[in-house]
């Protein structure tokens, strides 16, 4: 097994990933908050996790991934200050929140699916796990680092934190939080850094459950770390979300996590940058209107060609959102769908042994993904590939690039499959075979006649670059 090096934001440094029990890989996902439609900023993290997930299985490791569905909790500011996130759509739309969390959850899956993300074997609902979550918060009581007051429960930071005062992620000291952030303090907490596990006193919530502490709900941050836990143990080998986690919620995991374990949470925190707009600027829902996947689809884009979107910029990069550069992810993406189907079937059909030639590109493409998920370089690499075999002429590079295709997972084999789905009548065979003499004899007029006579009987045409063509049958 060749080495992945991956960035942990635990230690700030690219480090040789090393699996707790290899070639077994626990890796949980901060998912969405499913109260508006997930915006292409949001779906550039699902990509990234993605991306991770597939270059592990292509390294041979079997990952074990769990992503959560807050559905309950989350509050409009992630230091337990406004509304329910849900809730706040609920009362707006005058539905209850199951029916919010429902219909933008169901919406998610679907954009996933459009962009061909492998969906992680748990999807884990807040609301489906409060029992664990209420059992976590009583084992950190009884670990001395939470308090109940009238108000919740809340996790006692300072306490955790002691003389050094410095989260793990951040590295920042309490001191520089109070001076950068506005930080809620509720009359009975003993400082404004505490946060809550468990929130009492609040009437007008829509979703509330009984514990031992009076009826209530969770906090936002405790549902990540008991659903972790759950499903993969109390230390996990990968912990993903975006780079706005690192100084609240994700610091908040580790230290609840930990004080109730006394084992490391997660071994590698892995967080990607920003999608930005053409400001520069933060793509999100507080932003006001935010580009979603169907706006790709309104315009003419495929939603997997935001799949070579994403890959043009190193995930721990920001990456600003044109329409430049997702028409350049467009054709980048035609151009690999025009060489799966141009792909004859036989001689380069699948378990025909690749051509030697094309070793050296699976090799640099292996590479780069195991440098830090460089994907930049390894879409490089892969046209790079599909040019090389199209000077050669010779198709038997597809098996390569069909095994580079389990990490872009742009699913070509489809797309291969489907040009040469069906039989073509002898009849239509023979004006095929007729016209690719007339192209190669340069009688370009009778080339023309047949494509029409082609066309006519009810096949599409597709000249590729290198003057081959491509015919499919018309459906419906």
């Amino acid at each position: 097994m060749k080495p992945f090096y991956i960035f942990n934001s635990l230690s700030r440094a690219v480090e040789e990933f090393q699996a707790l029990k290899p070639p077994e890989v626990t890796l949980y996902s901060c998912g969405p908050t499913v109260y508006l439609p997930q915006h292409l900023g949001n779906l550039r993290a699902y990509v990234f996790v993605d991306s991770l997930r597939r270059s592990l299985e292509f390294n041979g490791y079997r990952v074990r991934h769990v992503m959560n569905v807050t559905d309950v909790g989350h509050m409009t500011g992630d230091v337990d200050e406004g509304e329910d996130k849900v809730e706040k759509t609920a009362r707006a739309q005058g539905k209850s929140p199951l029916e919010v969390a429902n219909y933008y959850f169901e919406q998610f899956r679907r954009d996933c699916a459009a962009l061909n993300l492998e969906p992680p074997q748990v999807w884990s609902r807040a609301t489906d796990h409060i029992g664990d979550m209420i059992a976590l918060s009583a084992r950190i009581i009884d670990a001395g680092f939470a308090y109940v007051t009238k108000s919740g429960v809340y996790f006692d930071v300072e306490k955790y934190r002691g003389s050094n005062r410095a989260g793990r992620l951040s590295r920042q000291s309490l001191d520089e939080q109070s001076a950068t952030q506005r930080l809620e303090h509720s009359a009975d907490k003993h400082s404004p850094h505490d946060f809550a596990l468990w929130v009492l006193d609040q009437p007008g919530h829509l979703m509330q459950w009984e514990s031992p502490w009076g009826r209530g709900y969770p906090g936002w941050h405790i549902e990540c770390s008991a659903m972790a836990m759950k499903y993969l143990g109390e230390t996990i080998d990968i912990h993903t979300g975006g780079i706005d986690h690192i100084p609240v919620h994700h610091e908040n995991e580790i230290a609840q996590s930990e004080s109730a374990t006394h084992q490391p949470f997660a071994r590698y925190f892995v967080h990607n940058a920003f999608l930005v707009g053409r400001e520069g600027a933060k793509i999100s829902k507080s932003a006001g209107k935010f580009p979603l996947l169907s706006d790709l689809g309104a315009a003419g884009i495929d939603p997997q060609a935001f799949r070579i979107f994403c890959y043009g910029a190193k995930y721990r990069s920001e990456i600003a959102f044109n329409d430049d550069a997702i028409r350049a992810a467009q054709s980048n993406l035609d151009y690999f769908r025009e060489f799966a189907r141009s792909v004859p079937a036989g001689a380069a059909a699948d378990g025909v042994e690749a051509a030697g030639w094309a070793a050296e590109y699976y090799e640099r493409f292996h590479g780069a993904i195991n440098n830090d998920l460089n994907t930049p370089q390894a879409l490089a690499v892969a046209l790079e590939l599909i040019a090389e075999a199209y000077r050669r002429k010779d198709f038997r590079a597809w098996p390569t690039l069909r095994a580079l295709d389990a990490v872009l997972g742009l699913d070509l084999a489809k797309h291969r499959e489907s040009a040469h789905a069906g039989s073509i009548e002898a009849d239509v065979q023979q004006l095929i075979d007729d016209r690719t003499a007339a192209r190669k004899a340069k009688d370009f007029q009778l080339a023309d006649e047949l494509r029409k006579e082609i066309e006519r009987r009810g096949y599409e045409v597709k000249d590729n670059r290198d003057g081959t063509a491509t015919y499919q049958q018309r459906r419906g």
